[in-house]
């Protein structure tokens, strides 16, 4: 996390697979538990380092032209929709909401899901379409900056 924050790997969009923290979490089936793992453990080292950047962890969802916009209805719907990426880590600038330019629903994660997140965490469905004219959607999560 130091490197990154000194490095310039926020403005590269610099990012950290779970499967690079942990070759157990190589498994698609393991994803989302390992992703909230990661993400926990991220936002504990940000608070001891005491560093004012956001955590997020990004889930990359199957490209989808007519995907819906709405709220995922159950945890096993959410995991059907992940891309061939393990989920990761990125680091931000505090305010920069630059990577939630193409929101097109907050709060998007079931329950299920939400309630295993820390108190305060946010989620957004992003969907864009890049150059090449593919469609893109991502959820990131973001915990607040605090405690």
């Amino acid at each position: 996390m130091l490197a990154t924050v000194s490095n310039g790997g926020i403005e590269r969009f610099d990012d950290l697979h779970v499967n690079v923290i942990d070759e157990g979490w190589s498994e698609r089936t393991s994803w989302v538990a390992a992703g909230i793992t990661a993400f926990g453990l991220a936002i504990g080292i940000r608070r001891e380092l005491g560093l004012d950047v956001t955590v997020a962890l990004g889930f990359a969802l199957v490209e989808a032209e007519d995907a819906p916009t709405e709220k995922f209805a159950t945890q096993e719907e959410f995991e059907k929709q992940l891309d061939r990426s393990p989920p990761s880590l990125y680091l931000f600038q505090t305010g920069d909401r630059q990577h939630l330019s193409a929101t097109t629903r907050v709060d998007p994660l079931p329950e299920a899901f939400s309630s295993q997140l820390p108190e305060g965490t946010k989620s957004f469905l992003a969907q864009w379409v890049a150059g090449d004219g593919n469609h893109y959607r991502s959820v990131f999560v973001e915990a607040p900056n605090h405690g």
